[in-house]
């Protein structure tokens, strides 16, 4: 059974998209290298978001814009990392054309897996949505 503090981190990882709305930030080897936000639907089960390279290596970040580098992110040691509750999206993985327009990049699984809520699940979220609403 999940606590109290659990379940609401739940609630919020829902309501975050599965946590796609906080951003990723893509470390390499421990340091981050990039940073994805404004997610956007772009296929069935593909997203692009907004590509901010941070990498402070010249030559990374020539890298980092070829469609090559991407092509190794699992070779290149790349983990995917939400930026607001801090957890890793274990199965994400960048497109083989992974720029549909310049500035973005193109992603499969960047999301954190907890499952769908449940029918009660739905009910509190909605209620917390209509709440909010109502405050806003």
């Amino acid at each position: 059974m999940l606590s109290l503090k659990e379940y609401a981190r739940r609630l919020r990882i829902w309501e975050a998209n599965y946590g796609r709305d906080g951003g990723w930030v893509i470390e390499r080897h421990g340091i981050p290298i990039a940073i994805l936000t404004e997610p956007r639907d772009e296929e069935m089960f593909w997203d692009s978001y907004r590509l901010e390279i941070v990498a402070e290596d010249a030559q990374l970040r020539e890298q980092m814009l070829t469609n090559e580098f991407w092509a190794k992110a699992e070779a290149e040691g790349l983990v995917w990392r939400n930026r607001e509750f801090g957890d890793i999206a274990a199965s994400a993985f960048p497109g083989l054309s992974p720029f549909p327009e310049p500035g973005r990049l193109i992603m499969r699984g960047l999301y954190l897996a907890i499952g769908n809520p449940q029918p009660w699940d739905r009910i509190v979220l909605w209620a917390r949505s209509w709440f909010h609403r109502g405050r806003g």
